[in-house]
């Protein structure tokens, strides 16, 4: 368990306890930014967001047991109060890794983080007892949450960092303090902020100043930006990468076989999902589990049996048709990369594709991109949902100016035997369409 004292607590945050006089010493059990995970003796630390402000709960996390709270204001109870309570969670969260001597990887890029995640977290926990972050909680209160989750008892931990702002990578990297730094691709998710590719990879390698010493690189050598990461043990389909992936074949919608050549060794790996981009997951999580001294036969097996979450490109069987569930998110790259496996479908090749976010002002080319490439995939029939959207247009497609218009459609848009690939940023809301046509 996460216990601090109040003196770790006050170096940590550099805050003021305000206390009654007989507050005491007592020991903090831990601490969260969510009442409704709170239990008797651990910390609230209250949180002001764009949309509601965590002070409002401190009466209920009071309530509730909680022997402190962290916040930027006084209030009637016992609190140690700070400038920022992001930046004092964060602190605190710091403490507790640096308690633990651990290997720590972290892993970040453009696209593929979570589902290299898993791939990872699969591979190392069939030897090793392994820690990770759960679902994506991968931003600056995310990241302290999942490391205040560390035991004693864990041998390793596998954590995703996100970013879509300079310095944010640095600010939670400082935290996790990792001694693997694993890139997954440079692409354009989030470049609304960054203002280029060159931008996105000088904020995503932000990670490398915070390494622990003696600390390993892994990167994606296909990437023209990621290989250029000095010593770093590059993975990918180019020659002279170390760590490659030859002999593909791929096996429609289904799945994946390749021989991996890794470190002077062959090893036939067979995946259960498709997509050369499944294939670069597989060859970093090798890499991981080579370096942390898994075993191989271990390593093929839990490769073999991975599936990726809800979302990202799961296959749904309905009985009357095939769905290729990319709802959870989606940029030009992973969209892509998506397109690529409807391709190998059987049927009719459907695409129901919604506004990609957070793309700036060249938003409308990166959705008419979008839409050359799956003409060119031979998508039959394009539906896209949203104005962005609208600009993939091409004579197989319409265009519905919202979700629910689409969705009330589907019924005498789509065929027995159509493969679905459904995609789209997350604040879309594109699960519904998923819902709606399983329950068809």
């Amino acid at each position: 368990m996460a216990d601090f004292t109040i003196r770790e607590i006050l170096d940590a945050t550099g805050g003021t306890l305000v206390a009654p006089p007989d507050f005491g010493d007592p020991v903090v059990h831990g601490f969260t930014i969510d009442t409704r995970t709170l239990v008797p003796g651990m910390g609230y630390v209250a949180i002001r967001g764009e949309t509601f402000d965590g002070h409002r709960f401190i009466p209920d996390a009071m309530e509730k047991g909680a022997i402190l709270s962290i916040s930027d204001t006084d209030v009637p109870t016992a609190h140690v109060r700070v400038a920022d309570t992001v930046l004092a969670y964060q602190n605190i969260a710091k403490l507790h890794r640096e308690r633990f001597d651990l290997p720590v990887v972290c892993i970040t890029g453009s696209v593929g983080k979570t589902t290299t995640k898993e791939m990872v977290k699969a591979v190392l926990e069939t030897a090793l007892r392994t820690h990770a972050t759960v679902s994506n909680l991968n931003n600056q209160t995310g990241v302290p949450t999942t490391v205040l989750q560390l035991t004693e008892d864990d041998e390793v931990s596998v954590m995703e960092l996100g970013t879509n702002h300079f310095g944010e990578i640095a600010a939670i990297a400082r935290v996790t303090q990792p001694t693997i730094c694993l890139f997954t691709n440079i692409g354009e998710a989030h470049i609304e902020f960054f203002g280029s590719r060159e931008g996105i990879f000088k904020g995503k390698t932000e990670m490398l100043s915070c390494m622990r010493p003696n600390g390993t690189v892994i990167a994606n050598g296909d990437d023209d930006l990621l290989r250029t990461i000095p010593n770093a043990i590059t993975y990918g389909f180019s020659e002279g990468v170390a760590v490659r992936a030859v002999d593909l074949k791929e096996d429609g919608i289904s799945g994946v076989h390749f021989t991996a050549e890794l470190f002077g060794k062959r090893l036939p790996v067979t995946l259960h999902v498709a997509g050369k981009h499944m294939v670069l997951n597989a060859l970093a999580a090798l890499t991981v589990a080579h370096l942390l001294h898994v075993p191989d036969e271990k390593a093929l097996d839990a490769l073999a049996a991975f599936q990726p979450g809800a979302g990202r490109s799961v296959i749904v069987k309905t009985g009357r048709f095939t769905v290729i569930d990319g709802a959870y998110n989606c940029n030009p790259t992973s969209m892509e990369a998506a397109l690529d496996v409807l391709k190998n479908a059987d049927g009719r090749r459907v695409c129901i594709f919604g506004d990609m976010l957070e793309l700036g002002e060249n938003a409308p080319s990166y959705h008419a991109r979008i839409g050359a490439y799956a003409r060119n995939c031979g998508v039959d029939l394009m539906l896209t949902a949203g104005q962005l959207a609208k600009n993939a247009a091409f004579d197989q497609s319409l265009a519905f100016d919202t979700v629910d218009a689409l969705i009330t459609a589907l019924p005498s848009l789509l065929h027995d035997g159509d493969t679905i690939l459904v995609k789209a940023s997350f604040g879309m809301r594109l699960k519904r369409v998923v819902e709606a046509i399983v329950a068809m």
